[in-house]
């Protein structure tokens, strides 16, 4: 008999994909629940106590009213939502920030799965802030491209509705007011005093982030150029299958392309400008290493297993 894994929400763009890579893995047992019964708690409480993991993949109320389902069972969680991601009582999902961290994954029994963008954010900035060249007062911003299907099943419909308005032709910036929900996440993992100005976007593509991160060299504690930013980076990362810094100022002809990594749940980091203004660019799928991809990474270390078990790496 394999892991046994419940998919409380499957129906979701997240837990489709979820239900998708583990349907195809022979040591995973996966829980059905009866449609007419998924939204009974008697019906989801009995799936939880038969499952070893769990991975929710439901609204923030929701996925918060699941959690106290699970008490008294030995069920492991992992939530896909923004609920628990600054709650000290779990544990954050980013694998790669330490030797400590995935530690820690592996020990857990409630893991909260980093967001899209900040996914991205934190595979930029958390490296630096641990090296001490970007304190923790930083004017930092961080702009985020990311295809529609990281707005869900709704978004989804729309912009592949044969009769879609024009306006959804082109990016579309949202998140206005400075509010967007992965801010508080990015403050705690970064160790950042405020935070920062960040801008989203969502464009006419199915699936694919770029995050990029400019940085002006001047406000850092030491004296550092674009190859010593890179070195930094590509240290914290030696050995990573997940996240791959390419050589400093190497751009693809010029060219990053926020799709290039859709299907599959890596990343790449690129580091281009000068030595003083520079830009960190972070390129990966928002359903990937941004969603359900990271999901599966962070079960795989939870089991003891290889984390890229059952995962599409490109690098």
């Amino acid at each position: 008999m394999g892991t046994k894994v419940f998919i409380d929400g499957h129906e979701g763009t997240t837990g489709l994909r979820i239900h998708k890579r583990l349907q195809a893995r022979p040591d995973i047992e996966l829980i059905g629940i009866d449609p007419a019964e998924r939204k009974k708690t008697a019906a989801v409480k009995r799936c939880m106590e038969a499952a070893d993991i769990v991975f929710l993949c439901l609204p923030d109320a929701a996925a918060v009213e699941a959690v106290a389902l699970a008490d008294g069972t030995n069920v492991r969680i992992i939530d896909t939502s923004t609920a628990h991601r600054s709650d000290p009582a779990w544990t954050y999902g980013f694998a790669e920030l330490s030797g400590q961290q995935f530690e820690a994954i592996s020990k857990t029994k409630r893991l909260a799965n980093p967001g899209c963008h900040a996914s991205g954010v934190i595979a930029a900035v958390r490296p630096l802030t641990e090296a001490g060249l970007m304190g923790g007062d930083y004017p930092l911003s961080a702009f985020s491209l990311t295809g529609y299907s990281g707005g869900g099943k709704k978004m989804i419909a729309k912009y592949e509705s044969g009769e879609k308005p024009a306006e959804l032709s082109a990016p579309r910036q949202y998140g206005l007011t400075q509010n967007h929900k992965h801010l508080q996440e990015i403050v705690t993992v970064c160790k950042l005093q405020r935070e920062p100005v960040f801008l989203p976007v969502v464009d006419d593509y199915y699936s694919g982030m770029e995050v990029a991160v400019p940085v002006f060299t001047h406000l850092f504690g030491e004296k550092v150029g674009l190859a010593e930013v890179r070195d930094v980076l590509a240290a914290h990362y030696d050995g990573s299958p997940f996240v791959h810094v390419h050589a400093a100022g190497e751009d693809k002809g010029g060219f990053l392309a926020a799709n290039s990594l859709s299907g599959y749940d890596d990343m790449d980091i690129f580091v281009t400008g000068n030595d003083e203004r520079i830009v960190v660019t972070v390129l990966f799928d928002n359903l990937g290493k941004g969603a359900s991809g990271a999901a599966i990474e962070y079960m795989n270390i939870m089991l003891g297993l290889d984390p890229a078990t059952g995962l599409v790496l490109h690098g």
